[in-house]
């Protein structure tokens, strides 16, 4: 499930997977789901992209960036 594979998040390419595992649920509303970033910044984030080895990406028009490791810690997906 979802829980587990974002402790999986180790690079882009694994972190698309995870987003797009993400995006499918939520598109189902088989359940129900947040990511505590989406708190954060009000917005959900889009336009990702890797930059130097992290995660970059729009909230609004903001850019925010994160190292893949903190993205299990940052964004927890709370599935209800």
């Amino acid at each position: 499930m979802l829980r587990n594979e974002v402790f999986d998040v180790v690079d882009f390419a694994s972190f698309q997977r995870f987003w797009q595992r993400f995006e499918h649920f939520l598109e189902d509303r088989m359940v129900q789901g947040h990511l505590n970033i989406l708190e954060g910044h009000g917005l959900i984030p889009s336009d990702f992209a890797d930059e130097n080895g992290r995660l970059s990406y729009w909230a609004g028009d903001q850019q925010y960036q994160i190292d893949y490791h903190e993205i299990v810690r940052e964004w927890i997906v709370t599935i209800q």
